[in-house]
């Protein structure tokens, strides 16, 4: 009796644990099979064109698709053209995307980056210091070969920049708009304003309008062409000096932006020498095509049967060198129309004439949120989504001389990632 009555006791003390045990394993079962079933949907789900049925906003199965419906390369369409555009040299044009309603943001980019007077080549050693042996020079044969671009030396050499803002129309724009864009276009002769709804589903004829009047206007008198959104932030001494041949300095924020084929900036491999075909930008590869038909980005399969896009660079800034430029538009002419513009310029068209696209790692594609982003401005190219305040925020960040920012850690190699391929 006494050893049955212990049995009994033993069973009511262990069966709860057992009971837990089970539950828990039952848990943990379910989570790696949820997890599964989520990664299997993503894989099947995502770019698979009979996902992608649902019409986009603007552009329906019906409407016409062929660049030439609404660009003709050979008549003048623009509403407004800045007087005797590109007549003068400039070693940068940089196009900026806008809308007719940011006032405000056109006029935060005119007072702060987009101010070449204050801010130009001159102030890459006030950003920096002078870490020796830790960047590189700008290439002397390059300085040479772009001199009638240039005025100044050492420290005080300045580079020519041209900014253009790059607008559509409002249908639905007051007349008060309207006004103030041709007020505003009179005043700063920087406006260039075609006749298309302006939409960002829209942005891809926006862009080929930039690269019609770039290349029948700009080819003899620009090196460069920079396109960026008109929320971007553009490190202009750290362009002009990648332009010149030079490298970027690694501080302890920008080292975690590069790969294990992309950090030793004091090797001369990491100069840009080219002088034609350079592409740069944050490349995106094997992305497949967004389903979800909420999403800005959703892609029907009726504009893009594929399942993956072809390599292509973020549209919130890329550079280009100029012949570049109608090498891309000829070849837009010829490409149906996709309307995610950074996709149908730098991928499928790029695609199409041959042009290679590079990657970069110090475009970025968004902004540093962080309580580090001071050095993550000063060591980037762009900082993307700098709306209204975060625009002011990151040129007082930038401008700050006296912050400087300081270098990787000893063991910051043994974090870098190897990039995936294209």
């Amino acid at each position: 009796m006494y050893l049955k009555f212990l049995r009994k006791l033993g069973l009511r003390v262990l069966m709860p644990r057992i009971w837990r045990l089970l539950l828990r394993r039952y848990k943990d079962t379910m989570a790696i099979l949820f997890l599964l079933y989520v990664v299997y949907r993503i894989i099947t789900f995502k770019g698979d064109p009979s996902k992608r049925t649902a019409s986009l906003s603007g552009w329906g199965r019906e409407t016409p698709r062929s660049i030439a419906d609404y660009l003709d390369p050979a008549k003048d369409t623009a509403l407004i053209v800045p007087r005797e555009f590109c007549r003068s040299k400039a070693f940068l044009t940089i196009a900026v995307c806008s809308f007719v309603h940011h006032f405000e943001r056109r006029r935060a980019i005119r007072m702060l980056w987009g101010n070449s007077t204050d801010f130009n080549y001159s102030s890459f050693v006030k950003l920096h210091g002078y870490p020796k042996g830790k960047y590189l020079d700008v290439l002397p044969e390059r300085l040479k070969l772009y001199a009638k671009y240039l005025s100044g030396e050492g420290d005080s050499l300045k580079a020519s920049i041209r900014i253009v803002f790059i607008l559509g129309r409002r249908n639905w724009a007051s007349l008060f708009e309207n006004e103030a864009v041709a007020s505003e276009a009179e005043k700063y002769n920087d406006i260039i304003q075609e006749n298309f709804m302006d939409t960002y589903n829209n942005l891809t004829i926006k862009t080929v309008m930039a690269m019609k009047h770039i290349s029948q206007s700009c080819m003899n008198s620009t090196a460069f062409y920079f396109k960026c959104d008109d929320d971007t932030f553009v490190n202009i001494p750290n362009v002009l000096h990648f332009l010149l041949g030079g490298t970027i300095p690694l501080n302890e924020v920008t080292v975690g932006y590069h790969y294990l084929n992309t950090y030793q900036v004091t090797s001369p491999r990491k100069r840009l020498t080219a002088r034609r075909g350079v592409l740069y930008g944050r490349q995106y590869c094997n992305v497949p095509p967004i389903t979800n038909k909420l999403n800005k980005w959703y892609m029907p399969s009726y504009m893009f049967r594929g399942s993956v896009y072809p390599p292509y660079l973020c549209g919130s800034g890329y550079v280009a060198s100029i012949d570049v430029v109608p090498q891309l538009y000829k070849a837009a002419l010829g490409t149906r129309i996709v309307h995610l513009e950074d996709l149908f310029v730098t991928g499928l068209s790029a695609e199409k004439a041959g042009v290679k696209r590079t990657n970069h790692p110090l475009f970025r594609s968004s902004y540093p949120f962080q309580v580090d982003e001071l050095c993550a401005l000063k060591g980037s190219f762009t900082a993307h989504r700098a709306k209204d305040y975060l625009m002011w925020d990151a040129w007082y960040q930038v401008t700050n001389y006296s912050s400087k920012c300081p270098p990787p850690g000893k063991d910051f190699q043994l974090n870098l990632r190897r990039r995936q391929t294209c």
